[in-house]
């Protein structure tokens, strides 16, 4: 992320920081104006968001079952705040990218909306006959019709994103996306079911 460690050109008085803090551009010593806002939007245009991690329970790179619940998440490691910070004269400009809602396409028609990351599954604690408590889905027919027999199943991660300044300036920016995709195979079958 783009940072300055140089010197600021100039000092803050009372009037800077109420400039600042309403959003305005205040004035370097140089006469040049500093926008906040648009250093917030060249921030997030530069930040690296990590790619969402698929998981799943049967594991998704392995058939799933119709009429058996499947259990969607995304890896924890990929939903944390991400933050770009930028000095700017007499303070800086942070920009904080919130992960929020998790939407999949599971390639049946159906998108399911999850609000978080979901429930990893774990065999200790979960009955492998229940479905997913915040985000999962139960396949109602096979994949075998679709091309290369396998479903399209992605999910798309939704970032909030907020700007902050050194002197107390704010607000909200356009939201981000992230995206993931697998081929997923799903089979018609009475065996017993192995969680992954």
């Amino acid at each position: 992320m783009p940072t300055d460690s140089g010197a600021p050109a100039w000092q803050p008085n009372g009037e800077d920081c109420a400039t600042l803090a309403s959003g305005s551009a205040p004035e370097s010593s140089g006469g040049a104006a500093v926008d906040p806002v648009a250093v917030a939007y060249a921030q997030r245009a530069s930040m690296e968001l990590p790619r969402p991690r698929m998981g799943g329970s049967p594991a998704l790179d392995t058939d799933q079952l119709v009429g058996v619940p499947t259990w969607l998440w995304v890896d924890a490691q990929g939903w944390e705040p991400v933050r770009a910070r930028a000095s700017v004269p007499g303070g800086w400009v942070e920009v904080t990218a919130t992960p929020t809602t998790a939407v999949w396409e599971v390639g049946e028609g159906a998108r399911i909306e999850c609000a978080g990351p979901g429930t990893p599954y774990d065999p200790a604690v979960h009955d492998p006959e229940q479905a997913s408590p915040d985000c999962g889905h139960t396949f109602s027919r096979s994949s075998a019709g679709a091309p290369g027999g396998a479903f399209r199943v992605a999910v798309e991660v939704v970032w909030q994103v907020a700007w902050s300044t050194s002197e107390g300036g704010g607000g909200e920016l356009d939201p981000l996306a992230t995206r993931a995709v697998e081929e997923v195979v799903v089979t018609e079958s009475h065996g017993v079911v192995t969680r992954g």
